[in-house]
């Protein structure tokens, strides 16, 4: 079995690290500063790096992405929940309509994409849109639901 105790950073190790830092914005100082504090003093250049301090530093600064694009995914997952239950309320989109079989919700989704294509700023189905697209497409339905609510409470009055 061989051991990776004393040995050195790799190449790929040297290059993935640089090609992290240089995403994250670090600067040449922060880097420094960055890989002392992670070696707790040891040494402030990743040429210096054994193989598992690197190893370690790389699953570290890349935990970090993963974490933040899992979060993304989940906020993005609610916000298709809240535009599709929000189209329901919008009388040209779903309002009245039912979801209650696959058919009837491929229908509705079918009819808000449609929507989202022609009318939304990105010009895409709602679920090609970034995080930020599906906010903005969000406020978009939030104000054409009060306007049609406001419309629907005066018609009453």
């Amino acid at each position: 079995m061989r051991t990776t105790k004393d040995k050195t950073i790799s190449p790929q190790q040297l290059k993935a690290l640089h090609a992290t830092f240089r995403s994250k914005g670090f600067d040449e100082e922060d880097r420094h500063d960055f890989i002392s504090r992670f070696t707790e003093g040891r040494v402030s250049s990743t040429k210096k790096l054994t193989f598992n301090e690197a190893r370690l530093m790389l699953e570290r600064l890349n935990e970090s992405d993963k974490k933040k694009k899992e979060r993304e995914q989940m906020e993005a997952k609610n916000l298709l929940k809240s535009i599709f239950f929000l189209s329901f309320e919008i009388p040209f989109l779903n309002k009245g309509f039912s979801n209650d079989t696959e058919e009837e919700f491929e229908m509705n989704k079918a009819k808000l994409n449609v929507f989202a294509r022609d009318k939304s700023a990105s010009h895409k189905n709602v679920t090609e849109m970034s995080l930020s697209e599906l906010k903005a497409f969000k406020r978009q339905l939030e104000a054409i639901a009060h306007n049609e609510n406001k419309k629907y409470k005066n018609k009453k009055s």
